[in-house]
């Protein structure tokens, strides 16, 4: 009864505080504008991650004991922080420093006070077990990275919400096949708020989640992909969780290096906001919100089926493919862009000048 009753109070709460959150934002006027960088054309309500951080604390209090919810005060704890992180940033924009020390602060009590860590590789590499300390330090870097990855694949309708509901479901399966309820039902209450939220953020988007919602899902997402790796699995369910847990974040992930990379390459502060996400080239190719978001949505499930259906070849060899396919993708739709940008620009240039120019080459 619990796991149900997480998903129904999650999904309903959220999708009852929607409109509220919507319209009390309109009034006061506090919207998310359009400007250069941005690429919605409406000025939008953009902390949704309010009704859905509601809608995921309603339901554990509905769904678990008083003592489970005790086993994982530091995780409610951190992610309140990380919540309230969210609203302040969102109302009035944060440095990142400021938002990075708050971000190791919540990791930390996960991590030393809560006993989340990843304790190894799970034999790749040959790393079963990570030195003294080394496993807390690691964890506390992966939650804050990819608490912020997260963060960055929030740029069109629908996107962070979908890849959210795609890693919790699997991540609450997981849990649910290995009994271990709480971590279930904090999986799926995350699933319930998320379908709420999508029904008004799916494109043309009627609200965004903002950074009260993205590091909220980042977080907490993180943190059970973390209990993921260190929790016996039945052997038949998951053989390489390694890999598997690459395949849920392969977007944030990807996406993240791709554009620090970008940035460091032609010279610009990797933290620097632009609009050479992945999500922005398939907008440029011509898709809409909602196409581009079917289409990465439906890789990370790919990706995901491909981990689990051939975990029986190894996490190494799982990952070079994921790696090397979703590099070859990447790769082929930049290209594929720069040849429709050259064409465009090609068509600006004035016939006469074109004509002197191949005369002159000539």
């Amino acid at each position: 009864m619990g796991l149900p009753l997480a998903i129904a109070t999650s999904f309903l709460v959220t999708l009852t505080l929607m409109p509220v959150v919507i319209r009390i934002f309109r009034s006061i006027d506090l919207l998310d504008r359009p400007d250069k960088r941005k690429i919605h054309s409406v000025s939008t309500p953009s902390l949704g991650g309010i009704a859905i951080f509601i809608g995921i604390i309603m339901a554990l209090l509905m769904a678990l004991p008083i003592a489970d919810l005790a086993t994982e005060k530091y995780l409610l704890g951190a992610t309140a922080l990380i919540f309230l992180l969210g609203v302040r940033d969102d109302l009035s924009s944060l440095l990142a420093q400021h938002k990075l020390v708050v971000q190791v602060f919540a990791a930390f009590l996960v991590v030393f006070l809560g006993g989340v860590k990843i304790e190894g590789f799970n034999g790749l590499f040959g790393v079963n077990n990570f030195p003294w300390l080394f496993d807390e330090i690691f964890t506390v870097f992966v939650i804050v990275v990819m608490t912020n990855a997260f963060n960055l694949i929030d740029g069109i309708d629908g996107l962070a919400g979908s890849v959210a509901l795609i890693i919790s479901v699997f991540l609450g399966w997981t849990a649910f096949e290995s009994g271990l309820h709480v971590n279930s039902a904090l999986a799926f209450a995350i699933s319930g708020a998320t379908l709420g939220f999508l029904l008004y953020n799916w494109y043309p988007s009627k609200v965004f989640m903002g950074d009260t919602g993205s590091m909220v899902f980042g977080f907490m997402l993180t943190v059970l992909m973390v209990k993921f790796l260190t929790t016996p699995i039945p052997p038949s369910t998951i053989l390489s969780p390694v890999a598997t847990s690459l395949a849920l974040f392969v977007l944030p992930v990807y996406d993240t290096l791709r554009v620090m990379l970008i940035r460091i390459f032609t010279g610009r502060p990797p933290l620097s906001p632009d609009r050479n996400h992945i999500h922005h080239v398939l907008l440029k190719l011509g898709l809409n919100h909602g196409q581009s978001t079917v289409c990465l949505a439906g890789y990370n499930v790919i990706m995901i089926v491909f981990a689990v259906t051939f975990q029986s070849i190894g996490e190494l060899w799982i990952m070079l493919t994921m790696t090397l396919t979703t590099i070859i993708i990447g790769a082929l739709l930049d290209r594929k862009l720069m040849r429709r940008e050259s064409a465009r620009l090609a068509k600006l240039i004035p016939p006469e000048i074109r004509v002197s120019k191949s005369h002159t080459s000539v």
